[in-house]
C-alpha cells in the first residue's frame, strides 16, 4: 500500500518575528537543558558560572515567552487548508502546553531560585537575592518541579519536532515550511 503524497500546502509562511522567536528559543530552551544535566561534569569552580548562565538564559525564554505570545495574539497564523479537524485539535493541544511548559519551566526556576536566596549575575550587573534563603527541605520539591517540567518541555518539544517531519516527509502538506527561514 502507497500513501499518495498530498497537494503542497497554499498556506502563507509565519512572518519573520514569529519565525525568529520560534528558532531562537527552540535554541535557549536545548542551551539551557543541557547545561542544567550537564553542570556536574565540570570541574566544580565552574559550577556558579554554569548555573547564571543557565538562569539568565531561562529568563531570556521567559521573556522571549511573553513576546511571543503578545505577537501571537496580533499576527495569528493562516489557517492551514489541508489538517483535519483531529489534526488541528492536536496541534492546538501541543502548542498549548508548549507554551505552557515554556513558561513555567523558567518561572518555577526562577521561583527555586528566589527560595534558594540566590540573585540573578547577568555579568555586567546582578540583581541581589530577593529573600534569606530557606531550608533545602522546602526549596527542594521546587528545583524537582522544575527538573521534572523540564523534561516534559523537551518531550514535547520532541513530539513537536516529530510531528513536523511527519507532515514534510510522509504528508509533503507544507507544514514545516511554513516556519522555516
Amino acid at each position: 500500500m502507497t500513501i499518495a503524497p498530498r497537494k503542497i500546502e497554499t498556506s502563507p509562511a509565519y512572518d519573520g518575528v514569529a519565525r525568529g522567536l520560534h528558532w531562537s528559543m527552540a535554541l535557549l530552551i536545548v542551551v539551557t537543558f543541557i547545561l542544567g544535566l550537564v553542570v556536574d561534569a565540570f570541574p566544580k569552580s565552574w559550577e556558579h558560572g554554569i548555573v547564571e548562565t543557565h538562569k539568565v538564559i531561562g529568563m531570556a525564554i521567559l521573556a522571549l515567552v511573553l513576546v511571543r505570545v503578545f505577537w501571537r495574539q496580533g499576527h495569528r497564523p493562516a489557517p492551514s487548508n489541508e489538517l483535519s479537524p483531529l489534526v488541528v485539535r492536536a496541534s492546538g493541544l501541543g502548542h498549548f502546553g508548549l507554551y505552557l511548559l515554556m513558561f513555567a519551566v523558567p518561572a518555577i526556576g526562577l521561583g527555586y531560585a528566589i527560595m534558594r536566596g540566590q540573585g540573578l549575575d547577568f555579568g555586567l550587573f546582578a540583581i541581589p537575592p530577593f529573600a534569606l534563603p530557606v531550608d533545602r527541605a522546602l526549596s527542594r520539591p521546587v528545583r524537582e518541579i522544575h527538573e521534572l517540567a523540564a523534561y516534559a518541555l523537551i518531550g514535547l518539544a520532541v513530539v513537536h519536532a516529530l510531528a513536523a517531519l511527519w507532515h514534510h516527509l510522509v504528508r509533503k502538506d507544507g507544514v514545516l515550511s511554513r516556519m522555516l527561514p
